[in-house]
């Protein structure tokens, strides 16, 4: 059975980009302090400010990365599935999680312990170099996420997460989050405005809402709106 659950640990190991250019030795040391974790839905994998004690990868589920206000509001910085890992910044540098990682559904992670991962990354630098390029990648994707909050409405905001969960799903319809709460968190506002929003776009023809099921009746002017 230790056997068994090592190699799935090794297999997930390898899903994680620059781990996967790690030797296969290496992959197997590396496993044997890593563990499977069960994160319900609504539930908290790590906590804003909370000391890194490694990274997760996504291995089933969604999670959304979120911080929150003093006042309650709440922004999502990104939110991923299968596939996407998290924590990085805070196990490289030391300070505590940039956001709380919240299941989006229940979700299931793959938890790397930061000193074994510190070791296995200084013995192979190729594994680095590829985490440098991913981690520069962030730094593009929170600069577009300070210019959408800072230059664009909320209209706009609001066009542009439908055409992300469009392209997401691959359809012409997008399931809302449950809450218009929480859908002001994915836009940076607050309920009022996202509600508005979503009243506007619908007026224009753009969209049709049907409870948390909205429906995008003309894709063009909702790129424009996006851009605008």
């Amino acid at each position: 059975m230790a056997k068994r659950n090592e190699k799935r640990l090794g297999d997930a190991i390898g899903k994680i980009s620059y781990l996967s250019l790690l030797p296969p030795a290496e992959r197997d040391w590396l496993a044997r302090d890593c563990e499977i974790r069960y994160v319900a839905r609504g539930a908290r994998a790590f906590g804003e400010g909370d000391t890194p004690s490694g990274i997760f990868l996504i291995l089933d589920g969604r999670v959304k990365i979120m911080r929150s206000r003093p006042d309650g509001r709440e922004q999502v910085l990104h939110q991923d599935g299968p596939g996407a890992t998290l924590g990085e910044v805070p196990v490289f540098d030391g300070g505590g999680y940039v956001g709380s990682a919240v299941a989006v559904d229940d979700a299931t992670l793959l938890f790397v312990p930061r000193l074994p991962l510190l070791t296995v990354l200084g013995r192979n630098p190729t594994s680095s170099a590829e985490l440098i390029r991913i981690l520069a990648n962030r730094v593009r994707h929170f600069a577009a996420l300070i210019e959408d909050l800072s230059m664009r409405t909320v209209p706009a905001r609001l066009a542009g997460y439908l055409l992300r969960e469009r392209a997401r799903t691959g359809g012409t319809t997008v399931d809302l989050p449950d809450t218009r709460d929480d859908l002001a968190a994915h836009i940076g506002t607050v309920r009022e405005q996202a509600s508005r929003a979503l009243s506007q776009l619908k007026r224009e023809g753009i969209i049709d809402v049907d409870r948390q099921r909205l429906r995008i009746l003309d894709p063009a002017r909702l790129r424009t709106r996006a851009t605008s």
